[in-house]
Order: C-alpha cells, then sequence, then structure tokens
C-alpha cells in the first residue's frame, strides 16, 4: 500500500512538473517580441537608443514627439540592419514631455520622458 501510494505521488509531481515547464515555454513564447530596445538617459542629459532585432523582415522607425504629437525626429532604418543605436542630443529642446517609439513591423515600444529647465542659482554678493 505505501509503494502504491509513493508511486502515486512521484506520478502526480511528474504531471505537475511537467505541466508547469509546457506552460512557462507557452508564456515565454508569447513574450518574445521581433526585437528589443533599450532607451536610457546618460549623466550628460542625452537619450541612448539602443535596438537588437531578431530578424531581418522590417525596417525600423523611430519616432520622437513632443506633448503636441508633432514628430521633432524620425529616422527609418534598413531592413538588415539587426544591431543599431542612437544618441539624441536634448540641449536644444523644449522643456516639456516627449514620447519615443520604436516601431519595427507590427510591433511598437513605446518611453516617454520629460525635460523641465535647470534652475539657475544667483548670488548676490555686496561688499
Amino acid at each position: 500500500m505505501k509503494t502504491s501510494i509513493k508511486t502515486f505521488v512521484c506520478a502526480l509531481a511528474l504531471i505537475a512538473t511537467a505541466s508547469f515547464t509546457a506552460n512557462a515555454e507557452d508564456n515565454e513564447a508569447k513574450k518574445s517580441s521581433g526585437f528589443g530596445t533599450g532607451i536610457y538617459p546618460t549623466k550628460t542629459g542625452k537619450i541612448n537608443v539602443l535596438v537588437d532585432k531578431a530578424n531581418a523582415d522590417s525596417r525600423t522607425t523611430i519616432i520622437l514627439k513632443n506633448e503636441n504629437g508633432e514628430v521633432v525626429y524620425r529616422e527609418t532604418v534598413a531592413k538588415n540592419q539587426l544591431k543599431f543605436g542612437r544618441t539624441f542630443n536634448l540641449d536644444e529642446m523644449q522643456a516639456g514631455k516627449y514620447s519615443l517609439d520604436v516601431i519595427s513591423g507590427r510591433e511598437k515600444q513605446s518611453k516617454s520622458f520629460q525635460l523641465s529647465e535647470q534652475k539657475t542659482e544667483r548670488f548676490l554678493t555686496v561688499k
């Protein structure tokens, strides 16, 4: 009787493990996309955009828009360029909210950021 229970528990554990592994693999397949992006600011006030495409099926477009939806920058990268990066210098841009979209095929990844005016301090010295 004890052997039957141990066998049953082991079989149940194997079925649960196989089911969990299959579900995890299905979730990973659904999450995987045709490209990955890295969008991050630098210490010098610039934004780096890195793109790593899985295949050369479609062109990639980078679009930078202001808060009014006006396109400030647009670039289309060739199909065969699988890895590339761009650095955006934001020094000349007006303060406000911006969105950065990376589009490849039917997929789109977006980030938004806000530029604010840097406060300058004034000093008054009386002699």
